[in-house]
């Protein structure tokens, strides 16, 4: 009994500690996704409710609320903005081992829950500040308790697990696969285990009425909003109407091409996402990978490896549909069963050696492959500096956030770089801090971690016409093209400096500016 707890503290630790390292500031800055989900989430702090679906993109509004309760407690930051997707993520480590445990044994629940733990798809979907980590985790216990329950025959816990799928389209817009993919296990368990369906049917109807009870609002809300709802899948759809026929079976083998190669060979390209190109399981875990697959499909777990690969299939259709696939958001429903296959890998590889050898051997050649791996994982994302790469800096806009650190690091105030928690000067300002409309109108990201408007905090100005700059010295930022008006602004004699700030591309026209100038004196 010690000995499992020290194991299983010991892959919640590791976890932890892969998701937690320089969360307050690697990479140094906040993608456009996540400033907009602060600031709605702010919102909600301050009394305003967002709609069942909002934004441009119809986002689900339970993340935003999840990201409430930590900016109330540390303030806007992007450490605090991504702490509860950390937290999802380590619950979901646990439960995917403890679903492995009910579906197979101990032991491969265990190994389930490391792999959980080190591979770098999920580690980095736990950093990165939106929701869909949070489908996944919901998933996963609502899978768990409908194992656990169907094996206790204990209605409160389909109650339980009805609830999860339910608040699962709460989530993440993959969760318009949740009732087909129950489905699709239902007509399984048909076929394989006509006994538990007629020993739990009871259960089972009580965990999908309580599904379609708890989503009813939302589906409802969607199909008011019909156009809005699906118009980003459709737009991000590889399928077209009119779409010829020789046309669509070459995208079809295309798609399946992408999507499965995306296991062992090339993963997501996008930063955001993934180490770009990188496959979900590296070179050590793809004969575990392969030997695990063989093992769910035949043999002694051929049933319930059938009914796991089927909701692997069901929810990799979202990234097999997209234009950008592979999409490890879009894949976030097969993360709940997915470390099975190479857990059953490992120990059937274990149990194979141990015939052919002798325990100690095939003990250390497996655990070998689990310590090679861990080793990629760490070297890929941590001993390489990933989240530090220029490119991964540019891809959560950290020129764009530049405009709220300068002005925070010169105001003493919210996020200055690396702290968690905001940082409150309490005092006078001993600068005082101008900011052109231009320049500060629509930046989402100052929006969000500067800890107040323009007007509102001490030193904290915004720059009009009208704005009379003292002798006693300052500091502007303002758009390129007004840096020479506001040089003349400033009184004669004193000592000018000018600071360009980062440089942006404009794709559309061709041509680079700097966001902003600063000004001093």
């Amino acid at each position: 009994m010690l000995q499992r707890i020290f194991i299983s503290t010991g892959i919640i630790l590791l976890a932890a500690f892969l998701r937690f390292w320089q969360i307050s500031n690697a990479p140094l800055g906040l993608n456009y996704d996540e400033a907009l989900n602060g600031l709605v989430s702010s919102q909600v702090l301050n009394g305003e409710h967002p709609a069942l679906l909002s934004l441009d993109d119809s986002r689900e509004p339970l993340h935003f609320y999840l990201t409430a309760i930590s900016l109330s407690i540390l303030g806007n930051t992007p450490g605090a903005l991504r702490i509860p997707y950390v937290i999802c993520s380590l619950i979901l480590v646990g439960f995917v081992g403890l679903l492995g445990k009910e579906l197979f044994d101990r032991k491969i629940g265990l190994l389930t829950a490391l792999l959980c733990a080190f591979t770098v798809w999920p580690m980095y979907l736990g950093r990165y500040g939106t929701r869909s980590v949070v489908f996944a985790v919901m998933i996963a216990m609502a899978l768990y308790f409908a194992v656990y329950a169907s094996g206790r025959r204990d209605l409160y816990l389909w109650i339980i697990a009805g609830f999860c799928f339910g608040v699962s389209h709460y989530t993440y817009t993959v969760n318009l696969f949740v009732i087909p993919a129950i489905i699709v296990i239902v007509v399984g368990m048909v076929l394989w285990y006509r006994n538990e369906i007629f020993s739990n049917w009871r259960g089972m109807l009580l965990m999908i009425s309580i599904t379609v009870i708890v989503a009813l609002p939302i589906l409802l809300y969607r199909s008011e909003l019909l156009a809005q709802s699906f118009s980003r899948p459709r737009s991000l759809s590889v399928f077209y109407e009119g779409q010829g026929f020789s046309d669509l079976l070459r995208t079809i083998w295309i798609q399946a091409v992408l999507v499965m190669r995306m296991f062992f060979i090339r993963g997501d390209a996008n930063p955001l996402h993934n180490i770009p190109g990188r496959p979900i399981f590296d070179l050590a875990m793809t004969i575990p990978l392969l030997w695990g697959f063989v093992r769910s499909i035949s043999g002694h777990y051929r049933s319930r490896g059938m009914l796991m690969c089927a909701w692997i299939c069901v929810f990799l259709l979202p990234t097999f549909m997209s234009k950008s696939a592979p999409h490890f958001l879009r894949s976030v429903g097969v993360l709940p069963v997915l470390f099975m296959v190479p857990a059953l890998g490992l120990r059937g590889m274990y149990n194979w050696l141990k015939r052919v050898t002798d325990k100690f051997i095939s003990l250390v050649l497996v655990s070998g492959l689990l310590g090679i791996s861990i080793i990629f994982s760490v070297r890929d994302f941590f001993i390489n500096d990933f989240l530090n790469e220029p490119y991964v800096f540019r891809a959560y806009h950290g020129d764009e956030t530049s405009l709220a650190l300068q002005i925070n690091r010169r105001l003493s105030i919210g996020w200055t770089g690396d702290n968690l928690q905001v940082e409150s000067n309490g005092v006078a300002a001993s600068v005082n801090v101008w900011v052109e409309s231009e320049v500060w109108d629509r930046n989402r990201y100052a929006e969000f971690l500067v800890p107040g408007q323009p007007g509102e905090i001490p030193g904290f100005h915004l720059l009009s016409s009208s704005t009379k700059l003292p002798n006693s010295g300052g500091v502007l930022f303002v758009h390129p093209q007004n840096t020479d008006y506001w040089k003349s602004k400033i009184a004669k004699g004193r000592t000018i400096d000018l600071e360009t700030g980062p440089w942006l591309f404009d794709s559309l026209n061709h041509t680079a500016e700097p966001i902003y100038q600063i000004i001093s004196w």
